[in-house]
């Protein structure tokens, strides 16, 4: 019966470290951090607005600034930016304030079709630029920001 268990046992560990070398490379290093630094724009086709996207990031605290238009110069079209933190589960979440007097909190996540981004506004100044708000889809151009944002 001993024998037995001592079997069991070490079939048991082996199936363990098995497992552990082949799923090790799918699981994050405790190292791994995600880094949103860059510029983003807005994603898809036939859009008919601009939204332009930067963040700085230096550990886990991020600053924003973010502009928008419609690309036929019609409406408002605001700027504006804020400052969050990327929190242990890889999203960025943040607060903003835009140049009509707007404000807001907002998460950034990473998923394979891109970047998705919610922005929900909890202090309206004035609504007309409102329409740019809500769920987003974002592509990342580059991984530097431009000079003149945040």
């Amino acid at each position: 019966m001993k024998a037995f268990s001592d079997n069991l046992t070490k079939c048991i560990l082996a199936a363990g470290a098995l497992l552990l070398g082949l799923m090790g490379p799918l699981l994050p290093a405790a190292d791994d951090k995600i880094d949103f630094t860059g510029h983003y724009e807005l994603a898809g086709k036939d859009l008919d607005r601009s939204f332009s996207w930067d963040i700085n990031q230096t550990d886990s605290q991020a600053k924003i600034a973010f502009s928008a238009s419609m690309l036929d110069g019609s409406g408002a079209a605001p700027d504006g930016e804020g400052s969050g933190s990327v929190d242990k589960s890889g999203q960025l979440k943040f607060t903003f304030k835009d140049s009509f007097d707007n404000e807001g909190t907002g998460v950034l996540v990473s998923k394979k079709d891109g970047y998705h981004l919610t922005m929900t506004v909890t202090k309206v100044g004035d609504s007309r630029p409102l329409r740019f708000y809500g769920d987003v889809l974002l592509r990342k151009t580059s991984d530097k920001v431009r000079p003149d944002s945040v």
